[in-house]
């Protein structure tokens, strides 16, 4: 009976973390918003949606690991490519 609850229990947390995951922004907003924030204001980011290429938003984030920003090669695509796609004032990085 206890190994039943356990079991129980153990597959409880097993879900909930797999339904927390699958909660999460899939479009690299959430993991954009706290890069970006992590040394400077999101308005600054804000300023430059629509402004820059990919090319443009490659480099400056190139700078920005150059500086400290930590990111895989993986998470550095998925926000270059969050940055180029966001739209000016309506991104969650403007608000």
């Amino acid at each position: 009976m206890k190994l039943l609850v356990s079991l129980l229990v153990a597959g409880t947390f097993l879900i909930s973390g797999v339904l927390m995951v699958s909660a999460q922004p899939k479009d690299g907003s959430g993991l954009t918003v706290t890069k970006c924030s992590s040394c400077h204001t999101l308005k600054r980011v804000c300023r430059s949606l629509g402004k820059k290429d990919l090319a443009a938003w490659q480099k400056t984030n190139e700078r920005m690991v150059k500086k400290g920003m930590t990111v895989t090669d993986a998470q550095l695509a998925t926000i270059n490519k969050y940055l180029v796609d966001a739209k000016p004032g309506n991104d969650i990085l403007c608000q």
